[in-house]
C-alpha cells in the first residue's frame, strides 16, 4: 500500500483523457445514465466496466465504447462491493460529514478490486476499508480534491462537465492503484 499523490491522479488523468477525449466523454456519460436510471444499483458495475476500459487504455491497448460495459461480467461482485462501500461512505456523511470524507475514496478502491478481478464483493470491500483507512489523509485529501475537480464543470452552465467529470473518474482510477501499491505506468508531463 502506498499514499495518494494528488499531483500524480490529476495529471495522469489529464494524460490519458487527451489520448482518447471522445471515448471518454461517451463513457462517463453511459455511466451516469444507466446509474440514474437505475436508482444507483447499476453504478457499480458500469464503474467496474468503466474502470477496466481505463486500464486497458492505460496499458496502450485499443478500446472502444461498448467495452464500459464489461463490468456487468462480475455483475454481483461489483454491485455488492459497489453497494456496501457506498452506503458506509453515506452512512460517515450523516455522522456529522467528516466521517463521510474521511473514507471518500472507499468506492473508487473496492470497485478497482473488483477490475482487478476480486469475485467476493464482500471481501473487495473489506480490503478496500482497509486500504483506505491504513492512508487516510491522502485518501481523503485526493478524494475530496478529485470530486472538486468533478463538479467544476458544472459551474459553466454544465458544458465544462464533459471535461471535468471523465478527469475526475480517470483520477481515481489512478488514486485507487497508488492506494493499492500498483504503480502506475510512467505519466507524461503536460
Amino acid at each position: 500500500m502506498a499514499a495518494a499523490s494528488v499531483g500524480d491522479c490529476l495529471s495522469g488523468a489529464w494524460s490519458l483523457f487527451k489520448k482518447n477525449a471522445f471515448t471518454h466523454v461517451v463513457c462517463t456519460l453511459l455511466v451516469m445514465v444507466v446509474s440514474s436510471v437505475s436508482a444507483g444499483l447499476l453504478a457499480g458495475p458500469m464503474l467496474v466496466g468503466y474502470l477496466r476500459l481505463i486500464e486497458r487504455e492505460d496499458r496502450g491497448e485499443p478500446v472502444q465504447i461498448g467495452d464500459v460495459f464489461r463490468g456487468f461480467d462480475d455483475f454481483v461482485p461489483a454491485l455488492v462491493a459497489g453497494l456496501i462501500s457506498s452506503l458506509v461512505v453515506s452512512l460517515g456523511f450523516m455522522l456529522c460529514v467528516i466521517p463521510g470524507l474521511l473514507i471518500l475514496a472507499l468506492p473508487a478502491v473496492a470497485l478497482q478490486l473488483v477490475a482487478r478481478g476480486e469475485r467476493d464483493g464482500v471481501a473487495a470491500f473489506t480490503e478496500a476499508w482497509r486500504t483506505v483507512t491504513g492512508h487516510l489523509g491522502s485518501a481523503c485529501v485526493c478524494a475530496v480534491v478529485l470530486g472538486i475537480v468533478g463538479s467544476l464543470g458544472f459551474v459553466l452552465c454544465w458544458v465544462g462537465a464533459l471535461v471535468t467529470l471523465p478527469v475526475a473518474m480517470i483520477g481515481q482510477y489512478y488514486m485507487a492503484r497508488q492506494l493499492l501499491g500498483d504503480a502506475p505506468a510512467p505519466i507524461a508531463p503536460f
